[in-house]
């Protein structure tokens, strides 16, 4: 990960949220992934850098107020989700 403050960085574990910022290329810096001990299986946590086009996206996005390429989101949220199963998967196989 590059040397960016906790201000600079903006994560979320919405794995929609993070597959409309990566469909209106957004930078997304890395994937931190957790176990969710109540179901044992991986979660995400998306890192993009944060920038206040980032925010205005965000908050679009939260009022419904974005439109996006359908078939590139529905790539992304696959895309996004295999990412996560393989990192658990990884996880657990070592």
């Amino acid at each position: 990960m590059t040397n960016l403050t906790q201000d600079e960085i903006f994560s979320t574990r919405d794995l929609y949220l993070a597959a409309t910022l990566v469909t209106l290329k957004f930078f997304m810096i890395e994937i931190d992934y957790e176990i969710d001990s109540s179901k044992n299986r991986p979660v995400g946590y998306f890192k993009f850098q944060n920038s206040p086009a980032l925010q205005d996206a965000k908050q679009k996005y939260g009022q419904g107020f974005l439109a996006i390429e359908p078939k590139a989101f529905i790539t992304n949220i696959h895309s996004l989700k295999a990412e996560v199963i393989n990192a658990f998967n990884t996880l657990t196989t070592k």
